[in-house]
């Protein structure tokens, strides 16, 4: 059995030559929201800079953290039907984000696949396809239009009704942490949230500014890439079969779940990458895409001014 545990594997960076070494560089990564992230920045208080926007994505991962207790996901988790939890601005931006796409996607990305990853276990060491009859139960509990907002105010048509803001709160955690380095006068930053990439400023090490973004080939060795794409300030976000998994009597079962089936996509694509200038739209965009399939996706992100590369099975 083979797996990647995060997204981390979705693209390279290739700047040209590397970051590291200027003197008024600074780079520093940590383990937050189940993933490696990384952010390098240049600028006279670069340090402080990158320390400011790792603690706002500290803030923002507490909020979302799917396992904890005493996050506002799991308050939303726990209520019952019409039971009024409010949230703070973050998850509410979040909310209101991932509820916009899954209704212009006709829920292809839906928030509340949340039990239905529950079942399939892709976090366990080892395990095998759920039966179809526990699928079909867990999906009466699924569907976006089970969760409201309004005024900063979730309520739940569906007690059983569970979100999971993984497909998106990393894209609203990168759109912050720029902003912040924005904020703090950096010259550049590049921001890696488990290969949620978002590019601020001129890169330094080519005569252009721009940032050239590799999009990792799907199954390929690490580094190995099927295209290069070249962003000014941005994101680059990648969804793909190949970021986790688990192989089971010859057959592969990937993370990325059709909230109508209960299942693994199988739209013929094994990577959508969205370029865009939110993170946070292009996070809910990518997983959108893998369950659309290439031309529904390309109307769904011309609908946002977005770009879509695919690569395909």
């Amino acid at each position: 059995m083979k797996r990647f545990l995060t997204a981390a594997l979705a693209m390279l960076i290739l700047c040209g030559c590397s970051l590291q070494g200027k003197p008024d560089e600074y780079s520093d990564t940590r383990f937050l929201m189940d993933t490696v992230c990384t952010i390098r920045a240049g600028g006279d208080e670069a340090q402080t800079a990158v320390s400011a926007a790792f603690e706002r994505i500290d803030e923002i991962a507490a909020a979302v953290d799917y396992y904890s207790e005493d996050s506002e996901v799991s308050a939303i988790n726990r209520a019952k039907v019409g039971e009024p939890v409010a949230v703070s601005c973050d998850v509410s931006e979040i909310l209101a984000a991932a509820l916009d796409i899954s209704e212009k996607s006709n829920g292809a990305f839906d928030i509340t696949v949340a039990p239905l990853k529950d079942l399939w276990r892709f976090s366990d060491s080892t395990h095998e396809p759920p039966e179809q009859e526990n699928i079909n139960t867990v999906l009466a509990h699924v569907g976006y239009k089970k969760i409201s907002l309004a005024d900063g105010i979730v309520t739940k048509s569906d007690s059983e009704a569970k979100i999971d803001l993984g497909g998106a709160a990393k894209g609203y955690a990168a759109d912050c942490a720029a902003e912040v380095l924005r904020r703090s006068g950096v010259s550049y930053a590049l921001i890696d949230l488990g290969g949620n990439i978002f590019a601020v400023g001129r890169n330094p090490s080519r005569s252009d500014g721009s940032w050239l973004i590799g999009l990792q080939k799907p199954f390929g060795q690490t580094g190995e890439y099927f295209k290069t794409v070249t962003i000014s300030e941005g994101a680059v976000v990648t969804s793909g079969t190949y970021q986790r998994f688990f192989e089971w009597n010859g057959a592969l079962y990937h993370h990325i779940l059709d909230p109508k089936t209960g299942c693994p996509v199988n739209s013929g694509i094994s990577s959508a990458s969205i370029i865009a200038d939110s993170a946070l739209l292009a996070d809910c965009l990518s997983t959108a895409c893998m369950v659309l399939g290439r031309e529904r996706s390309e109307q769904l992100a011309a609908e946002y001014s977005a770009e879509l590369i695919c690569s395909e099975n």
